[in-house]
């Protein structure tokens, strides 16, 4: 007989769904076995079903002291993947933080970004932690940071923590606008990172050029509904889920853990609009690089971009040099390049239309410039990513 599973993740964050992929994707080499699961959220109650269930193993979330309460008592192998309430003899396995705060620092640090902020929530144990993190890192390399956590009250449920820092957004404010031009914030996940950039839309603050911020999660919903697109450290919980089952089935086979608290760490920043800046002291050349990241899908030129800074073409060409590295031309053609990658990607436009999105007059001008600055044509790189989500999937 197949084991029986019950998987008590949550289905509605993109993070969840990718250990629920993990999970999958450990079962479907090493089964068979009959998962049980249902549509959950984070903070959910013990479903009706599980009381009466009688299984062989638990994967889970373990968000509430009740959960916690009732999986102590079931007799069966579990594996906790929050590590927030601690169970006798039950492993866990979360995000290394330390590599969460490492990958936004250094993300900000390339970018020019000297002066540094954190944004969490009080009473969110992961906030806590990506909080001390990224202070003691930024710390030994001898640079601030301003922290501001928005009050809890006496709530311990994450999600709700999570939307009360929504009932806090003018503090947020009066805190943002004391940070100095420009700062690097590092939000504890991509929820907290979506809050503050709505903030800075409605008071003001430019981004990235006065405020680049850096989410964690890497939920793609979130960060693609953000406005800019929100930059964030992709954490590995594919990887997580895969290794939880794993650790579950030896479990069930009589093996116990030899360690209760594992830690896997993330993998890279995905770059995205949020955080798409060098800073500069030029203002001319930070209006020239704003000018190309909100025209350059119209097919501009120099010409265009020296005369909206009113500068003379040479001039700008100059200055832009010595503060980037770079020509005005490269920077207009990596932000189309960009552009038309993230169509692709997200999309399934064709390919006349995607050249006429991003200011190709011909499908095939848009084809041969692409090529030669990523070496595969555009139907190539849709392929070989669409093949690359299947495999993760």
């Amino acid at each position: 007989m197949p084991h029986k599973v019950a998987l008590l993740i949550e289905s509605s964050r993109g993070y969840g769904r990718d250990l629920q992929r993990g999970v999958a994707a450990y079962m479907r080499t090493h089964g068979p076995y009959s998962i049980y699961r249902h549509e959950r959220s984070l903070g959910d109650a013990v479903p009706a079903w599980l009381e009466t269930w009688e299984g062989d193993g638990v994967i889970a979330r373990i968000e509430s002291q009740e959960l916690a309460d009732f999986l102590a008592q079931t007799g069966v192998p579990v594996v906790d993947l929050r590590d927030k309430i601690r169970i006798a003899g039950v492993p866990s396995i979360e995000t290394n933080d330390l590599s969460v705060a490492e990958l936004a620092c250094e993300h900000l640090l390339d970018r020019g970004i000297r002066s540094f902020a954190f944004c969490g929530f009080e009473g969110a144990n992961y906030s806590r932690r990506r909080e001390t993190s990224t202070v003691e890192y930024l710390a030994n390399l001898g640079l601030p940071i301003s922290v501001y956590n928005s009050p809890a009250g006496t709530m311990s449920d994450t999600a709700a923590i999570e939307a009360e820092g929504i009932v806090h957004q003018s503090e947020l404010a009066d805190w943002l606008l004391t940070l100095p031009k420009p700062t690097g914030l590092v939000a504890c996940n991509d929820v907290r990172g979506a809050q503050v950039l709505g903030v800075c839309r409605e008071i003001g603050i430019r981004v990235p050029d006065d405020l680049a911020v850096v989410g964690v999660d890497d939920d793609r919903l979130i960060c693609e509904l953000a406005t800019p697109p929100m930059s964030s450290v992709a954490t590995d919980a594919f990887r997580i889920g895969y290794m939880a089952a794993e650790m579950l089935s030896e479990m069930m086979q009589g093996t116990a853990p030899t360690e209760l608290r594992h830690f896997v760490g993330a993998t890279s920043v995905v770059g995205r609009e949020s955080t798409d800046l060098l800073a500069i002291d030029d203002e001319d050349v930070a209006s020239a690089l704003r000018f190309i990241r909100d025209k350059a899908g119209e097919g501009i030129s120099v010409d265009d971009v020296a005369a909206a800074v009113n500068m003379s073409r040479s001039t700008l060409d100059r200055r832009f040099a010595r503060h980037t590295g770079k020509t005005v031309k490269a920077e207009i053609t990596r932000v189309r390049v960009e552009r038309i990658k993230q169509l692709l990607v997200d999309t399934d436009y064709s390919l006349p239309t995607i050249a006429t999105m991003v200011g190709f007059s011909h499908v095939e001008y848009m084809s041969t410039m692409f090529k030669q600055h990523t070496g595969e044509t555009p139907g190539q790189y849709r392929h070989l990513y669409q093949s690359f989500r299947t495999t993760h999937e």
